[in-house]
């Protein structure tokens, strides 16, 4: 029983290792043309494959690219909507913060005129005492014709001066109350004006990185454009090869029906004990397959016995593939065409008996038993393979 090791790079390799005939990995026979040009269109089927595998990822990147993109540009739009609204209301404000200006200037300049026009009267009253001298209050007691009417006079007389003078006072307080409205609205309007500068470089600044954005969405789909061209020149290449493949792949089935293979019936090819069946099982290590409650799938069938023990070919076919890799995997194994869509695995084996494009027949040995590969002890990985599909080989095996 072995137990493969779930790696990608083992996985994959596995995949292409078990496709149904496939020619790859040994040399024909120098006289079998139709091997030999099985052997290149199946190479150049793997190698168009891969290149368009790789152009489809670099599609599927440009086209996730450019849709991240065109996410990040429309970003980019509302905050500069949402800036151009900050900006309108700034502008609002900074509107009305001049036109209050305007209006505090207009009232600084009609008190500074009433100012001037008390100050004036107050002068010219100060100037009539100082043409008549100073107040001479025994000349009141004197010409008074009573006491009441001196104090009368000089309580009217002292009302005047200190009412003008509390006029001219009150004058100069709003006078400059108003001023420091003025440099109060001043510094708004200041601090307005930086905001809105600054709010006009922010939007200056996204509106750059949306221009650089744009260029790189045109890129995108430039590329996007490049790409689609190119999947579709390698599709049709792809397509003329697969037709190839197939005429080829259909004439090497002929041969190999031709030594006697492909009736569906199969020998066993060794005797022992059966120590892991096939389909679905616990084992991490095996290949993953959704309809398995496990979600595992053994793919064949393990026959336990000797170290060396030969190996015979279950039916009579063509030899499609043989690989040296006793490290990995199936290790050293061996894949039999037999016609009319069957295919048989020889895997873990520690000698190899035959070559690609080899004609086999029934029984006839084509390696040892061994434990190369993912392999916990001698035994041998049998399976049978019908039209791409893995199948039980308890159901063909007499």
């Amino acid at each position: 029983m072995f137990q493969r090791i779930p790696l990608a790079g083992g996985l994959t390799l596995l995949v292409i290792c078990l496709a149904p005939t496939p020619v790859a990995g040994g040399d024909c026979a120098p006289n079998d043309t139709v091997c030999q040009q099985l052997q290149n269109a199946k190479q150049n089927q793997a190698d168009t494959g891969r290149r368009l595998q790789d152009i489809q990822q670099s599609l599927a990147d440009a086209q996730q690219k450019a849709s991240q993109t065109l996410a990040y540009i429309n970003e980019l739009k509302a905050q500069i909507a949402a800036q151009q609204a900050k900006i309108a209301q700034t502008q609002a404000k900074l509107r009305e913060t001049e036109r209050q200006i305007r209006l505090t200037e207009a009232e600084i300049a009609r008190r500074e005129a009433h100012l001037q026009v008390r100050q004036g009267l107050l002068a010219q009253r100060v100037r009539a005492m100082d043409k008549h001298g100073s107040v001479d209050y025994m000349e009141l007691v004197v010409t008074s014709r009573s006491f009441t009417e001196m104090v009368d006079r000089l309580v009217i007389m002292q009302d005047i001066i200190r009412s003008d003078q509390r006029l001219v006072d009150n004058l100069r307080q709003e006078r400059d109350q108003i001023k420091q409205l003025r440099q109060k609205l001043q510094g708004e309007h200041d601090q307005q004006a930086a905001l809105l500068k600054q709010q006009q470089d922010e939007e200056a600044q996204v509106e750059r990185t949306k221009a650089a954005q744009q260029q790189a969405l045109d890129y995108y789909h430039q590329l996007e454009a490049q790409l689609e061209g190119q999947r579709k020149e390698l599709e049709a290449e792809k397509a003329r090869i697969d037709a190839l493949v197939s005429q080829l792949q259909a004439q090497f089935d002929a041969q190999a029906r031709n030594v006697g293979g492909g009736t569906g019936r199969f020998g066993w090819p060794e005797r022992g004990p059966i120590t892991q069946p096939f389909g679905c099982t616990d084992l991490l290590g095996e290949p993953y397959d959704p309809s398995c409650p496990t979600r595992h799938i053994h793919e064949g069938i393990d026959i336990g016995a000797s170290y060396g023990t030969s190996i015979g070919a279950a039916d009579a076919g063509i030899v499609s593939l043989v690989t040296w890799n006793p490290c990995c995997g199936y290790g050293n194994y061996v894949l039999i065409t037999h016609g009319n869509g069957y295919t048989t695995i020889y895997a873990h084996l520690s000698a190899i008996y035959v070559s690609v494009g080899q004609a086999v027949r029934r029984g006839q040995p084509i390696g040892a038993e061994g434990s190369t590969g993912y392999s916990t002890g001698p035994h041998l990985h049998f399976g049978v393979d019908y039209n791409g599909a893995w199948q039980n080989p308890l159901s063909y095996l007499s």
